[in-house]
């Protein structure tokens, strides 16, 4: 045990300082990859990078599948007037002291105006300066799309840790412009004394390249995700209760759009509950960087369904419903 903690406490230190070295990173570029997937851990706040279990395992922690569930999981929702969509389908599979996953995420949002044309510039800087205006007519509405791809793989290793590590395609594209990129995340997850479990996740962790077809070149810059949670043992059989925090770790320079920041780093905090009735069940709460979650998951049999309400401020409430099925 020992041996486990030293080796995520070396790697969570490598990884979080790993990103503030020099490179010319897109602030927000891949912001769409963090906005969560499945019910039962936007419930929990987010707070699943210690847990990640279930048929999106790969995209919480890709250390996950070793030891997930063989199941499917769907999600779809559509927030804002249905203006934004989520739309998401992932499967874990442990096979052979390892395990392997895919998700496929997609984000389309409508109606967004084009102004580009629109700005009558007098003086060409390409600002709207006192005395200029939009000329409305000239305002047209495309959409916005956005997907990414995971293909996962994880192996268990000595000292009670499983590592993975995901392939990452993103695409993108704004009116009739688009980009690719390609990238990798890397994970690992680690059984601790009292029925602790450490995870680390780094996400874009070879700084995820992406190409636009104008030439423009942006880079997605990692992100080191940190988790903790704990299943006290009450009796046999899954615990019934699980408390779990997470911490998302950036160089971006977020400022005031971060919860905590010092210079360049940024800090987003995540912690959750969850307890099983009859193992059939389950209550949840969460925070979300001090914003609010809570939902609720059934299983029956090989299927389940999980619920997640999501408070967001002055931007207003939404919800995501999720579902799997077992193998």
């Amino acid at each position: 045990m020992i041996k486990a903690i030293s080796v995520i406490i070396g790697l969570a230190l490598t990884t979080v300082f790993l990103p503030a070295l020099p490179c010319h990173g897109a602030k927000y570029a891949g912001e769409f990859t963090y906005l969560g997937l499945g019910a039962r851990a936007l419930a929990m706040g987010g707070a699943y990078v210690s847990l990640a279990e279930d048929g999106f395992a790969c995209y919480w922690n890709p250390a996950g599948t070793v030891k997930g569930e063989h199941q499917a999981a769907f999600m779809h929702s559509s927030t804002y007037g249905g203006m934004v969509n989520y739309d998401a389908a992932g499967y874990c599979r442990p096979v052979n002291g390892g395990g392997i996953g895919l998700v496929l995420f997609r984000l389309s949002v409508e109606d967004v105006p084009m102004t580009g044309d629109a700005l009558i510039d007098l003086n060409h800087n390409g600002l709207m300066d006192p005395g200029e205006r939009l000329d409305y007519a000239k305002i047209s509405f495309t959409s916005d799309n956005e997907w990414f791809l995971l293909a996962n793989y994880s192996r268990s290793l000595r000292w009670g840790l499983d590592a993975g590590g995901n392939l990452k395609l993103v695409y993108k594209s704004v009116g009739p412009n688009s980009a690719w990129g390609l990238g990798l995340d890397a994970g690992i997850l680690a059984g601790l004394p009292w029925n602790l479990t450490a995870g680390l996740h780094v996400a874009d962790l070879s700084t995820t390249y992406l190409a636009w077809d104008t030439g423009t070149r942006e880079l997605i810059t990692p992100t080191a995700r940190l988790g903790l949670s704990w299943r006290p043992r009450f009796g046999p059989g899954r615990q019934p209760l699980t408390l779990s925090g997470a911490a998302d770790i950036r160089f971006e320079g977020r400022a005031t759009s971060a919860q905590y920041r010092a210079g360049a780093a940024s800090a987003d905090l995540h912690a959750g509950i969850e307890y099983l009735v009859k193992q059939r069940l389950a209550l949840r709460l969460g925070v979300d960087q001090s914003r609010f979650a809570a939902g609720a998951g059934l299983r029956l049999g090989r299927f389940g369904i999980d619920y997640a309400f999501l408070g967001s401020g002055e931007l207003g409430n939404s919800t995501r419903i999720s579902g799997s099925i077992g193998f």
